[in-house]
């Protein structure tokens, strides 16, 4: 119980800490950053190739495992 404590008043110590430092933000630019911003525009791209890393990742692992016999 006190650990759970612990960590949520760290949270929140961190979440004030970042409220308190970015209070006016980041300024915001009109140059065209190329890669960066087509990127963030098709955020599905990005979310399709984090779904297949994710996937090719749990067949990595299912492949390490040994196989079961039915017999035992």
């Amino acid at each position: 119980m006190i650990l759970v404590v612990c960590v949520f008043l760290l949270l929140l110590a961190g979440w004030i800490l970042f409220q308190v430092l970015n209070q006016k933000g980041a300024p915001i630019s009109n140059e065209n950053t190329g890669f960066r911003q087509w990127f963030w525009e098709l955020r599905s791209l990005d979310l399709i190739v984090q779904v297949l890393l994710v996937f090719a990742g749990a067949l990595g692992i299912a492949a390490i495992l040994p196989i079961e016999d039915e017999d035992d």
